[in-house]
């Protein structure tokens, strides 16, 4: 089954294009491309080298053929509970070597994967099951393990009806700026196109080992799941739990990862002596979800083929990308669209702006979803007819800011609205706002984005009290937004303001909005350190917290801290007292009062003062 994508752009004859504008050879995209299903793209993987390692986790690895015969045995299974095109199924798992075969068997019975995780709020998961209404919810690994049925894959023959190239592949929920979350429908119509242009251009070969390192939860992980066994490499699944610092670098080590995408604040965690010497085979590193920092492009491209990737999850996972970036090149841009797959900056009117001029971005071509999961009017917004294209042809609102350079590359300005991407999240400010107002004792509710230190972005949450109330409390907010919310929405700081400040057009002035206090927040009142160790922490917390104080029983993430800041105490206090600790448990502990008592006793005793200078004006 193949297909060969028009170009909606028109001809790349640069003698047709009119001055200013973009050159239509830059979206000269278009080749024959697979429109295979995603399960059958697997298959003829499993067909071509089945004895070759296809899924690594733990100290087990499973060969294409044990994957392709677990997977269809799980399919069957499904198919006779009733999953079938046009379904889905909800897979409640961590990240795992069942989590990646449930995905394979639900494409191969032909319906859509919604891949939920496990560790989201209680209310976050009843929210997308109730939304999603799936067939089947499958939760329990050894359910997964112990099933049992026939072991070829499935076709339409076996299927409740025929798996269409336009039927979905897997839904993957975003923020939702109304307060509700939103559920994008990802085809099987563009995974072909997508898995051969990555294992191209990431230059992945048959025998390599790419990372799992994304939640199944973003659709990151289907980059790393289209890239390893729909191109005959290896799925690397690591241990459950934040992949950060040093024991990011373990990981990548020790499995011999040759390929992985890793966001740049989580690249940044990684000690700058593994870089080079410490991953040798490490050979290319994918970077998206947000911008890329020069300085890491710098430290990391040097020995590596280093791409910066971009795409928003409507646009099945990728819509462009860079070339090899290189040291010294200064701030990457987004790159070039994918094969069959074409951008636009156009103006308000949704007319194409002049090279180097700002304009919204709009993707087209093979990869762009159908829509949202029943919300057909927010479907109608985002996704709309290609002005200037052939009939039929349809195009995503991406909502960024963006621009054509000279080199006939795209460059990301911003947003036009209040999305954000922090830590690599994509967050709509306007889901967080909606849970902290549904605290009983808030009126209303902004949430911002601020970078008071340079490279470090958190969220900050500002309320107004209801009148008569009492102001509620930092720790208070944190909690009802956490039963609510991910930990990544979650806002690590909060200030109370008798009301918002205002423009003078009389909406809200999110530029005047304070930055938060430096004061501990938490725990009623400060208790100083009583012993050597706790000394030592507390001075090693207060330099990496954005807080002034630190008391021995303030906890951890009410003064602001998270798994990035965590990295850096982590590794201070490996530098400092000699400690090795993992971010695991510093989030067990949570305070320097527990913390320091899992410090070995050597390391809980009190520095040595260091030796006085010895005095330069006189003899001595």
């Amino acid at each position: 089954m193949m297909d060969h994508y028009d170009n909606a752009s028109g001809s790349a004859s640069s003698s047709e294009d009119p001055p200013g504008l973009p050159p239509a050879a830059w979206n000269a995209t278009s080749r024959a491309v697979s429109r295979v299903p995603l399960g059958e793209l697997f298959a003829s993987w499993a067909a071509r080298t089945p004895r070759a390692a296809a899924l690594v986790a733990g100290d087990r690895t499973w060969s294409f053929g044990e994957v392709d015969a677990w997977a269809n045995r799980l399919a069957h299974h499904l198919i006779g509970r009733g999953v079938g095109p046009e379904r889905v199924v909800a897979l409640v798992l961590p990240r795992s070597a069942e989590l990646v075969v449930a995905e394979l068997a639900v494409a191969k019975a032909g319906a859509a994967f919604l891949p939920v995780d496990p560790a989201h709020p209680e209310e976050r998961r009843a929210m997308m099951l109730a939304d999603a209404r799936p067939v089947v919810v499958l939760d329990d690994p050894e359910h997964i393990r112990a099933v049992t049925g026939p072991e070829h894959t499935p076709g339409d023959a076996d299927r409740l009806a025929p798996l269409l190239p336009e039927h979905p592949a897997y839904v993957i929920y975003t923020s939702g700026s109304t307060g509700v979350p939103k559920g994008v429908m990802v085809p099987h119509t563009g995974l072909g196109n997508f898995a051969a242009a990555t294992a191209d251009h990431y230059q992945v070969r048959p025998g390599d080992r790419v990372l799992q390192f994304s939640s199944p939860s973003f659709d990151a992980s289907v980059l790393e799941l289209c890239s390893s066994l729909l191109a005959g490499a290896a799925l690397v699944v690591p241990p459950e739990g934040p992949l950060l610092g040093a024991e990011l670098a373990t990981v990548l080590r020790e499995h011999r990862v040759t390929h992985a995408l890793i966001p740049p604040a989580a690249l940044a965690t990684v000690p700058a002596e593994e870089v080079h010497e410490g991953l040798p085979e490490f050979r290319t590193l994918i970077v998206g979800a947000e911008a890329c920092p020069v300085d890491l492009v710098d430290l990391w491209a040097p020995g590596r083929r280093m791409v910066n990737s971009y795409g928003p999850t409507e646009a099945t996972v990728v819509a462009t990308w860079t070339d090899a970036l290189e040291a010294g090149s200064g701030n990457p841009p987004i790159g070039r669209p994918l094969p069959n797959t074409r951008v636009y900056v156009l103006d308000e009117a949704m007319r194409p702006v002049p090279v180097g001029a700002t304009g919204e971005l709009y993707i087209s071509g093979a990869g762009v979803a159908r829509g949202y999961l029943d919300r057909p009017g927010l479907t109608a917004e985002r996704f709309v007819a290609v002005p200037f294209g052939p009939p039929g042809a349809r195009m995503y609102r991406t909502g960024d800011l963006a621009r054509w350079n000279t080199d006939g590359e795209v460059e990301f300005l911003g947003r036009t609205d209040h999305q954000v991407k922090v830590r690599g999240f994509r967050i709509e400010l306007g889901e967080v706002e909606a849970a902290l107002a549904r605290h009983p004792d808030v009126r209303a509710a902004v949430v911002t984005v601020r970078e008071d230190e340079p490279g470090l972005k958190r969220l900050v949450g500002y309320v107004v009290p209801t009148g008569g109330a009492t102001p509620p409390r930092a720790a208070e907010l944190r909690a009802a937004v956490a039963r609510l919310l991910p930990a990544h929405m979650v806002p690590s700081a909060y200030v109370v303001l008798d009301a918002f400040p205002l423009t003078p057009h009389r909406k809200i002035d999110r530029q005047a909005l304070p930055a938060p206090s430096a004061t501990a927040e938490g725990h009623s009142r400060h208790i100083a350190p009583r012993t050597p160790a706790e000394a030592a922490l507390v001075q090693v917390w207060t330099e990496v917290l954005p807080v002034d104080t630190v008391g021995v029983e303030d906890d951890f993430l009410g003064l602001g801290g998270d798994s990035i800041l965590g990295v850096r105490l982590l590794s201070r206090l490996r530098a400092e007292l000699g400690v090795e600790l993992s971010l695991r448990e510093l989030l067990d502990a949570r305070t320097v009062a527990r913390l320091a008592a899992r410090l070995p006793e050597e390391a809980a005793e009190a520095p040595e003062a260091p030796i006085p200078p010895a005095p330069r004006d006189r003899p001595l």
